[in-house]
């Protein structure tokens, strides 16, 4: 592997753990709107590094996609549907589970829009 793509490797996951910690930090948010929106601590905690996992998996199923919109579309869908599959078999109620697939679909597409903008204009090979 060239420098070049290395250092391309790592500034695309610096962009992508940003896009998950803001994500998180939102969603934080979002949770403390309401009591019937409260889930447990460790729910966050959990949700970093499978936010992070599921959006790897996302990104490689998408990086034969040309366009910023589609590429955050598909990247996003696929990492809150996954997430709310785990919550589901959880336990977590089906209202509860749908309203936050939106909300989290809501919540990751434009960071992720954002993050891919950024990294096919400042990266150094073409685009992912």
């Amino acid at each position: 592997m060239t420098k070049e793509k290395v250092s391309n490797a790592v500034f695309l996951i610096i962009n992508l753990l940003t896009v998950i910690l803001l994500f998180t930090i939102t969603d934080y948010f979002t949770h403390e709107l309401r009591d019937a929106f409260s889930v447990p601590p460790h729910y966050f905690w959990n949700k970093v590094p499978a936010a992070f996992g599921l959006a790897v998996i996302g990104l490689l199923l998408s990086i034969k996609i040309k366009g910023v919109w589609l590429k955050a579309l598909v990247t996003g869908g696929f990492t809150a549907v996954l997430l709310q599959g785990k919550y589901f078999i959880e336990g977590y109620p089906l209202d509860f589970v749908f309203l936050f697939l939106l909300l989290h679909f809501l919540m990751l597409y434009p960071l992720l829009v954002l993050m891919f903008w950024v990294y096919n204009k400042y990266s150094k090979i073409e685009n992912i």
